[in-house]
Order: structure tokens, then C-alpha cells, then sequence
């Protein structure tokens, strides 16, 4: 038996007993006794969206507002006028802010790559990628931030939220 071959059946043999330390199947088992209504939000949203199964005992703890920040400068927008470059860049603030909650709600898919040559880093590439629906955000204030930025603050209420879940097939 080729040493290539043995490793094939060896490592997980090696690797079953680590299953008993492997994290808890559900974000909301996996949080301390202390987490506050938000961090118990995002772990039920995670689970809701990758379907884990719900415990008997368990309940979904009350969902809370979400919020998305955005920021964009005045200066680097395009456009002829100064208050067309304002207008742009509230806008871009806004796409912003829309990516944050995709973030919060969806999540955010990373992935990486590394290259070693010698023994020495040559590249290291890191992307995120967020993908989602966003339905119901609402702007709660845009507050220019010196004379060459905006900042965007939007919200998603939690009905808006449990809404989100029912329309891409969870429960909610």
C-alpha cells in the first residue's frame, strides 16, 4: 500500500475523536450564558438562514433592530457640480450602509489564498463576498462628517427582518 493511500485512511481514523470538540451544530447553543440580545439575534439569524435544527426546549430570542453604517467622501464622486458630487456621495453612503445590513443578515463569505515560494510569503489574497436581498431598510439620518464625507445610518426593524427569512425560505 502506497504511503499516499495509507495517509488517505489513517488522517480520518486520527481525526474521529475530535468530533466530540467540534463546535455545537447551532450558533444559539454555541453563545456564553452572559451574550446580550444582539449577539443572541445574530446567532438565531445564522441558524435560521443555514437551517440548522431547533431544539425542543429551545426558543428564538426576541429579535432586535439592525443597523448598517456607511460612509463615502465628497471629493472622489464624479460629476460637474459640487452638489452632484454631495448627491453621489450620499448615495454611495447608502449603498454602504445597504451592504452592512446584507452583512449582518446573510453574512459574508471569505475566502483566501497564500502563496509560499521558499519559504517565504510571496502573495496573500483575502476577498469577501456578500450576497442577499435586502427588502424594507429605512434611512434613520445622513449627517455630513467635516466638509468632504457623509455618513449614512440605516435600519431594518425586526419584523422586517423575520420577513426577510420567510421570503428566502426560512423560518422566521
Amino acid at each position: 500500500m502506497s504511503p499516499k493511500m495509507l495517509c488517505s485512511i489513517l488522517l480520518p481514523l486520527a481525526l474521529l475523536p475530535l468530533g466530540a470538540c467540534m463546535a455545537p451544530s447551532r450558533a444559539v447553543d454555541a453563545l456564553p450564558d452572559d451574550a446580550s440580545a444582539r449577539t443572541q439575534a445574530v446567532a438565531q439569524l445564522k441558524d435560521d438562514l443555514s437551517g440548522a435544527p431547533v431544539s425542543a426546549a429551545g426558543t428564538a430570542p426576541r429579535a432586535v433592530q439592525f443597523t448598517g453604517l456607511g460612509l463615502s467622501q465628497v471629493s472622489t464622486q464624479p460629476g460637474t457640480s459640487i452638489n452632484e458630487r454631495r448627491l453621489m456621495a450620499i448615495r454611495a453612503a447608502r449603498l454602504e450602509a445597504m451592504r452592512d445590513l446584507t452583512e449582518q443578515i446573510h453574512g459574508l463569505q471569505i475566502s483566501s489564498e497564500s502563496t509560499l515560494r521558499d519559504q517565504v510569503l510571496r502573495s496573500d489574497t483575502v476577498r469577501g463576498l456578500v450576497a442577499g436581498e435586502i427588502r424594507g431598510a429605512r434611512t434613520l439620518r445622513i449627517t455630513p462628517k467635516g466638509d468632504d464625507s457623509f455618513e449614512v445610518v440605516m435600519a431594518l426593524d425586526p419584523d422586517t427582518v423575520s420577513y426577510i427569512l420567510r421570503a428566502v425560505g426560512q423560518r422566521g
